[in-house]
């Protein structure tokens, strides 16, 4: 009896030290791996070209973008691109033009910025919608945000502007072929829009 006992307590000990098949199976796909970490870093760097070249085409502002989109990792949450933007650059101010900026200037500035956030928000979308599936490396039950930080001057109107534009969807939502070939007013019910 106390050898059966034994060999039944050896066994639980050598199964128990075994790899389940379903850990076997994830850590191919586990981007702290070395072979995962290097294809995840090298799409989140291609992601990153397609986000600056995206928004320098949509603001058309030599001094709007004013950080390139940087992405991160973060372990169990998935990837962040980060920026600052400045969406409606008001005229510089010098030494040869002291005058402060007017009314009109800062209003304008104001309606300038509510509308560029809304037409970031749906190019930040159509982008995530159209080549958000080339980040393929971020495991489908993580997500994706793109933040972008918002620049203003003291002396702006900034009553209603949010200082942070948060985008943020799940890697498998980006994954879903259905998803992506859906109307980009569909595709935005799927993505969480946050002002801060």
């Amino acid at each position: 009896m106390k050898r059966n006992q034994i060999a039944g307590t050896i066994l639980g000990v050598v199964l128990c030290s075994l790899p389940s098949p379903g850990l076997a199976q994830s850590a191919g796909t586990d981007p702290a791996s070395p072979a995962s970490s290097a294809v995840l870093r090298g799409q989140v760097q291609q992601f990153q070209v397609i986000i600056n070249r995206n928004l320098q085409t949509l603001l058309n502002h030599p001094f709007a973008m004013l950080q390139d989109a940087k992405g991160i990792y973060l372990p169990r949450f998935g990837v962040v691109f980060h920026m600052e933007l400045n969406l409606a650059p008001l005229r510089t101010l010098s030494p040869f033009d002291l005058r402060p900026y007017t009314d009109q200037e800062l209003r304008q500035a104001r309606d300038t910025k509510l509308e560029r956030i809304r037409a970031l928000k749906n190019q930040l979308s159509g982008l995530l919608q159209a080549q958000g599936a080339e980040l393929s490396a971020v495991p489908p039950d993580q997500n994706i945000a793109v933040v972008v930080h918002l620049f203003n001057l003291p002396s702006e109107r900034t009553d209603g502007l949010p200082t942070q534009i948060v985008i943020e969807v799940s890697s498998g939502v980006l994954a879903d072929t259905s998803v992506r070939m859906a109307s980009a007013e569909e595709f935005r019910k799927k993505v969480a829009f946050f002002d801060f």
